[in-house]
């Protein structure tokens, strides 16, 4: 999300979560094992209105490769992101933002190393 960026040390607004795997499942989360999940925080405003700034997703790190047409947390560029990948053609992928503020971008596939693949937004409302 936002212009990518180095990985840094900030506070999280979870440290320990535990949720049910049959929980997930009952949402539709698709998932091999429940150990393959972990939690990480959005940043930036490039993926709203799906994913605001600091949401919590829920991801599979199990997931290291494009497995189809999804929101991914890769690295690229030496930085790292949280956007949606499609295939562009063999060699590249097509980075885009869900939000129109940002522009879409043709990254090539061999320079990007995807970390895990966004199965969850966990989005707080305020009501």
């Amino acid at each position: 999300m936002g212009g990518g960026q180095i990985a840094a040390d900030y506070p999280e607004m979870f440290q320990d979560v535990r949720v049910s795997p049959k929980h997930l499942r009952e949402l539709g989360v698709d998932f091999e094992e429940h150990f393959h999940l972990k939690m990480v925080t959005g940043w930036g405003q490039s993926m709203e209105p799906t994913i605001k700034h600091r949401d919590p997703l829920i991801v599979d790190v199990h997931i290291r490769e494009f497995v189809g047409d999804g929101i991914y947390l890769f690295s690229w560029d030496d930085h790292i992101y949280i956007k949606r990948l499609q295939v562009a053609d063999e060699d590249h992928f097509e980075m885009i933002s869900d939000n129109t503020r940002h522009k879409d971008r043709m990254i090539r596939r061999d320079m990007t190393f995807i970390q895990a693949r966004v199965l969850l937004v966990w989005n707080a409302h305020l009501v």
